[in-house]
């Protein structure tokens, strides 16, 4: 992790407005770290200080990425920093971000942060972000693999698959790196108490049919079924109750997150931001 005291020369090294941009992020954020653990031990709020810089550095990336490939503008960056909303943001990711050495979850703060400066103040992702952030803080490795697992299979869909015998290494793809996932009611209870999703255990969803609608009526859910990995996933819908959970907008948000971090790729959130 970097020593936070090199942010600034990170700054100054990434240029433009996102160096600027981790620059003052900084300037605030140590003051809300320093303040925030003013009364723990030492060694506590050093180690604070190192996961919020290893989170800003994360983000610092992220914003320098942006404004390389012109998706943010400088002045853009600057007038983001300048909104009451986003500067709570900021902060509740910063905090969050101090409190666990996770590099995963250091990693997802920054997404939603960078997401944030792309969406208008009062756009439905800039509310949910405040509440994802609380979320991050609050909630398991697995509890987050349950949310990027009921995101690909209730909402996620392919582009440009041609015809049915791309389906399954499709799902596959989308699908295996959940394929130890477990989960329990208590992690659905706990999920829920973070309006992550709603778990209505009187409730059954047709695995098939929410397959059929996402793939197309071409896809070939007796062929899903026949081969272990079909199985597999049956099961894990069937068994630990993916079948009775229905994602919120914050779970969506974050099961989206979690899904390009373990599968791979950037999902477009565009949508959410208007």
């Amino acid at each position: 992790m970097p020593d936070p005291l090199s942010l600034v020369a990170f700054g100054a090294a990434i240029g433009g407005g996102a160096g600027k941009f981790v620059e003052k992020a900084w300037d605030s954020g140590e003051k809300w770290v320093v303040s925030y653990f003013a009364d723990h031990q030492p060694k506590a709020r050093e180690k604070a200080e190192e996961n919020s810089a290893d989170f800003l550095k994360r983000l610092g990336d992220r914003v320098s990425h942006l404004e390389k490939t012109n998706q943010v503008t400088e002045e853009a960056l600057v007038t983001a920093q300048e909104h009451p909303e986003f500067s709570v943001v900021l902060q509740k990711a910063m905090l969050s971000a101090a409190q666990t050495e996770s590099e995963s979850k250091h990693d997802l703060l920054s997404r939603l942060v960078a997401e944030r400066i792309q969406a208008s103040p009062e756009s439905l992702l800039s509310m949910a972000s405040k509440m994802a952030c609380d979320a991050i803080s609050f909630t398991t490795p697995n509890q987050l693999n349950i949310l990027g697992l009921l995101v690909n299979m209730l909402y996620i869909q392919p582009n440009g698959l041609t015809n049915e015998q791309q389906h399954l290494p499709w799902l596959r793809a989308r699908l295996s790196p959940f394929l130890s996932l477990d989960a329990n009611n208590m992690d659905y209870t706990h999920l829920e108490s973070l309006s992550c999703l709603k778990f209505e255990s009187f409730i059954t969803r047709d695995l098939a049919q929410i397959l059929t609608n996402n793939m197309g009526e071409s896809f070939d859910y007796a062929a899903f079924k026949a081969i272990d990995f079909g199985k597999n996933i049956i099961d894990i819908w069937e068994d630990k109750g993916l079948k009775s959970c229905q994602l919120t907008t914050v779970g969506q948000i974050l099961g989206v997150m979690v899904s390009d971090q373990r599968v791979g790729g950037k999902t477009n959130m565009s949508g959410w931001g208007g």
